[in-house]
């Protein structure tokens, strides 16, 4: 599998990690979850459309996050422990506020530039890369059902405005075997075996900047 399609795959787990703990669930013992400051006045900004089609029923529960990632490490503390293991995260999510306008379509806005670098931790200024939006997708919300996740590149925006995930209908509302099973889907039907491509179900996201 492409290192950038693999990757995309861990990032959508790890965002719906970070919506337990936006969620107000138990971080992971040993972790540290810093309070970063969001820009009150953010310049780098995208209008994002989500659209669902073909899909087998509704989507009542649709959740979003915008990811960044702190790109110079050594503005962290220190790590800590026998294990010598960094234990404050790289990573840091600022939930999107979405708008339903249809059955299936919504509208959401992100900002590239949403956390302030600072110095945060008395080593230097932590700098934020944007890394992109990820949504969360489930048919009641109910647990057990199946989390269809769909994520976007930010360095993608600019040649490339929109980005179409590709599910099985079948995984709807529920897998068959997997409770609460986080399907991150496919780039392209063709990742399909030619059998299944005709029980697919795709979620598109479109990015359009926004003039300041």
């Amino acid at each position: 599998m492409h290192y950038k399609k693999l990757h995309q795959r861990f990032a959508g787990i790890a965002f719906l990690s970070a919506l337990l703990v936006a969620s107000g669930c138990s971080e992971p013992a040993g972790t540290k979850m810093p309070k970063y400051k969001q820009n009150p006045s953010p310049q780098d900004q995208y209008d994002l459309t989500i659209v669902v089609d073909n899909a087998p029923g509704p989507f009542a529960s649709v959740q979003g996050a915008m990811q960044y990632d702190i790109s110079n490490r050594d503005c962290l503390p220190p790590a800590e422990g026998l294990s010598v293991a960094q234990t404050t995260p790289i990573s840091s999510f600022i939930p999107i506020a979405l708008k339903r306008v249809n059955e299936t379509t919504f509208e959401g806005i992100i900002a590239l530039d949403g956390l302030v670098d600072e110095d945060y931790f008395g080593h230097g200024v932590c700098h934020f890369r944007p890394i992109g939006p990820s949504f969360s997708l489930k048919a009641t919300g109910a647990s057990g059902e199946t989390k269809f996740v769909a994520s976007r590149w930010a360095e993608d925006f600019e040649f490339d405005p929109q980005g179409t995930t590709y599910y099985l209908r079948s995984s709807y509302p529920k897998h068959q075997k997997i409770s609460d099973y986080p399907d991150v889907g496919a780039g392209s039907p063709e990742e399909y075996k030619e059998s299944l491509r005709g029980d697919l179900f795709s979620v598109s996201i479109t990015a359009r900047k926004v003039q300041q």
